[in-house]
């Protein structure tokens, strides 16, 4: 029974019945399961409880209390009363009850500074004899949580609760896990309580980033080898769920730190396990009170799987017309809802088993199923850039879940991201706002048709901002609208420094911002952060020096700036030396590699560079320019197999760069791969024909590259898979016709045309061609005025008799299979090339030797039979 009690405190489902409601009056507090009081939400019960009480010592005489105690070091107090208590005989389930009081504690704090309603102070949990020191153990606690240089948030309500959480949970894990009744979800939990640790950080950290996804592997692990041979005592309901939620929550994760593509895959995972199905379509509709004439508009179509759906206990969930309040729009014009057309049955039929009327009544979902759908969403603003598009994208994800509301904080999730998609639309920004205002006001008083346990319910599974990150988002929106004195009330409650400072810029007042600054040091001398927010406002290098060694080296923000500082100064070595100082405290910030790679390459030390870039894609695969930049310093090196694989990567980011392309290009005729040289040709002919002016189109093909593809088709060469390059003929053929389509007046593109078209057998293309390149020579108007002009027109002019003297008398078949001779009249056609010529040209060059050759040429066309 005990090891099953880890899964019902996970699931928040009942012990003795999943649908059975029970309240904290119906419990003797005493003697109650520690259990069952996690479940219902009386989290304040659990850490007042005996267990909790001889864990934390709260009732420890001065005399008993040890020199940790007095020297507020939590961390050793509490690992020894952890192992005393763990030893213990007389606790029967010891590492349940520290698992159990752990739990409480992360969720206390998660009361405090997200759901609410307000808890009591976490140091009354303590001995006696330091009660009365919460402001130390605050900044203790502030001190311990911070990671890699990122400190936390020193407004954090309640943090004590963190780092109770953390000692209990994180820095003892492998004492819990050596008990199966709590082995298989002790890392799950340590995960848990790092995240919220990570999202109380000012900053991504790539230590905590390291150990939170070791967890989720060992998590993963865990629940693979309770499931494999039977389900351990759980229903099969219960196992989906909770392999949901893993999936979910590592998804979560690994979009936090924008690893997009592995997020993805995690919430595929979890939809796969739910038997959730979903899908975007179209259905026609109208948007506005005046609009005539019904039009496409995305929506989807979402189902839960039959036991998800009917699973989901109702004992949290939410009253009629529970939850956060969802303010409408009171436009003029734009609907409320899309107003959907009754769909016919052909549309039916085209929406297949996932049928959907819009115009009927919409089934409910599993809240995590909702929460999937909002996790799809994220993904979509994640890995999409910002334009209509996307938003258009998201919103039918935020509005299924909008219209099914059955869980506080999913709802609450759902209603945020949809005051972030209206907060760009003048129509839809006004409501945007105030939702945001409501968001953040709901936080502070207590919900009487929402209990705590449901707020809880759902928590791990949606990104939902603490308080403080919804006030701040909420000035952040205020500053977009031009709200600024609002936006800087908010900012100076929060006490975020640098928004305020950036208001009083903002409002033309820098000189009240350094005052405002320089006040504040005079308070807290060592406080690193402002040094560096003086040293942005005053410009001064010395300011990030000072703000480094008053942190004792740990604040990576300093050398960040002062790398920042330095590379704008062209200073690139001592630049360079910041950027690595700050990026080995703190390996996440994408921004700070880019620049790094981009010193690299100033200053030519390549393996620096292409540390940083290669940093830079395993931050963010999608990041096209550094991309680019891995591939323009391998073909320094002239590694172009290397360069052309970043070249590919980048173009999947930036398509519309003709200058990637060009690069893709050369790389790739360089190593042999001829099909993508010939597609990236293709390309780059394309964007350029769209980007050039019209003085300009000439230059939008490579002959001499275009010379080499069709060298390669010619020549018989191999690519570089060992296959002859002939046989993409018909490529290069097409190839070749998009670009005489576009450029008719460049004569070396005829002359290669001919030379492939000759090599084809194809006589008369060939000879067009050439012609076709002859008269592109002679319509240059400076023939009749500059003789290098004249001499190259005689040039082409003799060539061009060549090849009616080689070509035109042979024959080829014509479409109805007959031979006739390519130009039966050459001779005559050549004849009267020459005389055009020559007398177009006779008063400016007939003293010319090029001019004799012109008539030399006359006389040997006239022996022609």
């Amino acid at each position: 029974m005990a090891a099953l009690q880890q899964w019902s405190i996970l699931l928040g489902n009942n012990l003795d019945n999943p649908s059975a409601t029970v309240s904290a009056a119906d419990l003797d507090t005493e003697n109650a399961s520690l259990t069952q009081l996690l479940i219902t939400g009386e989290y304040g019960l659990v850490l007042k409880s005996g267990p909790a009480k001889e864990i934390f010592g709260t009732s420890l005489s001065d005399a008993d209390v040890d020199a940790d105690t007095v020297a507020l070091n939590l961390p050793a107090f509490l690992s020894k009363s952890i192992h005393a208590y763990l030893a213990s005989p007389e606790h029967q389930h010891a590492a349940l009850d520290v698992l159990s009081v752990g739990i409480a504690a992360l969720y206390a704090f998660v009361q405090a500074g997200w759901t609410g309603p307000e808890i009591f102070e976490p140091v009354e949990l303590l001995p006696a004899c330091i009660k009365d020191k919460a402001k130390e153990l605050d900044s203790q606690a502030l001190e311990n949580l911070a990671v890699g240089g990122e400190t936390v948030y020193h407004l954090s309500p309640r943090i004590l609760f963190l780092q109770l959480a953390r000692i209990l949970l994180v820095d003892n894990i492998q004492e819990l896990e050596k008990d199966m009744a709590v082995a298989d979800t002790a890392a799950w939990w340590a995960l848990r309580v790092l995240f919220l640790q990570q999202r109380t950080l000012e900053g991504p950290t790539g230590m905590l980033q390291e150990e939170m996804m070791k967890l989720s592997d060992k998590t993963e692990a865990a629940l693979n080898k309770k499931f494999e041979n039977g389900l351990g005592g759980l229903e099969a309901i219960d196992k989906k769920e909770i392999m949901t939620r893993f999936w979910m929550e590592r998804g979560l994760v690994q979009h936090w730190y924008t690893e997009d593509t592995k997020a993805y895959e995690a919430f595929q995972k979890a939809q796969s396990t739910s038997g959730f199905r979903f899908k975007v379509t179209g259905a026609m509709g109208k948007r506005t009170k005046f609009q005539q004439f019904d039009t496409s508009q995305l929506v989807v179509v979402a189902e839960s799987s039959r036991d998800m759906a009917s699973s989901r206990p109702a004992n949290y969930k939410s009253k009629a017309g529970a939850g956060p309040k969802n303010l409408e729009h009171n436009d003029d014009t734009v609907l409320e809802k899309i107003q959907y057309s009754e769909l016919s049955e052909e549309d039916r039929a085209r929406l297949g088993d996932l049928e959907l009327d819009p115009t009927k009544e919409i089934e409910d979902l599993h809240p995590i199923d909702h929460a999937l759908l909002l996790a799809f969403c994220l993904n979509i603003k994640n890995t999409n850039p910002a334009h209509g598009l996307t938003v258009e994208q998201m919103f039918p994800f935020v509005t299924r879940v909008l219209e099914t509301p059955n869980n506080w904080t999913v709802y609450t999730m759902a209603l945020l991201l949809r005051s972030r998609l209206e907060a760009d639309k003048s129509r839809t920004v006004e409501r945007g706002a105030l939702q945001l205002q409501a968001l953040v006001d709901q936080t502070r008083i207590e919900d009487e048709t929402s209990t705590t346990r449901e707020r809880m319910h759902h928590f791990f599974s949606v990104l939902l901002p603490s308080k403080w990150e919804l006030e701040k988002e909420l000035a952040e929106q205020y500053m977009a609208l031009g709200v600024v004195r609002s936006a800087l009330d908010i900012f100076e409650r929060l006490e975020l420094w640098e928004d305020v400072i950036a208001c009083h810029q903002f409002l033309d007042q820098p000189e009240k911002a350094k005052a405002m600054c320089k006040e504040l040091l005079e308070k807290n001398p060592k406080n690193a952060k402002l040094l560096c927010i003086l040293g942005d406002l005053d410009q001064d290098p010395e300011m990030y020096r000072q703000a480094w060694e008053v942190s004792g080296h740990r604040f990576a923000r300093a050398q960040r700036s002062l790398g920042a500082y330095l590379f704008k100064q062209e200073q690139f070595k001592e630049a360079m030396d910041a950027y690595q100082l700050a990026l080995a405290i703190n390996p996440l910030f994408e921004n700070s590699w880019f620049v790094l790679g981009c010193i690299g390459m100033q200053v030519e030390d390549f393996d620096v560079a292409i540390e940083a870039f290669t940093k830079v894609v395993s931050i963010d695969q999608n990041n096209g320019e550094a991309w680019n930049n891995l591939a323009a310093i391998h073909m320094r090196r002239n590694n172009n197999l290397d360069a052309q694989h970043a070249l590919r990567q980048a173009l999947k980011e930036k398509r519309e760069s003709w200058k990637i392309w060009s690069n893709y290009m050369y790389c790739s005729l360089d190593v042999g791969d001829f099909t993508e040289a010939i597609r990236a040709m293709g390309m780059l002919v394309e964007l350029r024909w769209k980007s050039r002016s019209e003085d300009e189109k000439h230059e939008i093909v490579d002959v001499v590259m275009l010379d080499r593809i069709v060298q390669g088709v010619t020549r018989d060469l191999k690519d570089l898979f060992s296959r002859r390059v002939a046989f993409q003929e018909s490529r290069v053929e097409e190839l070749l016709l998009g670009i005489t389509n576009r450029i008719t007046t460049d004569p070396r593109i005829w002359k290669i045309c001919g030379k492939f078209y000759f090599w084809q057998k194809n006589y008369p293309e060939c000879l067009e061609c050439h012609l076709k390149a002859y008269r592109a020579v002679i319509h240059n108007p400076k023939i009749e005025t500059e003789q290098p002009e004249f001499e190259k027109a005689v040039e082409s002019a003799v060539e061009m008799v060549d090849w009616y003297r080689n070509l035109g008398p042979l024959t080829f078949k014509d479409a109805q299979g007959q031979e006739q001779p390519v130009a039966k009249d050459w001779a005559y056609r050549s004849k009267q090339m020459i005389k055009s010529l020559m007398a177009r040209t006779k008063d400016s060059w007939e003293h010319l030797e090029a001019f004799e050759k012109l008539k030399d040429t006359m006389e040997e066309l006239k022996q022609e039979k």
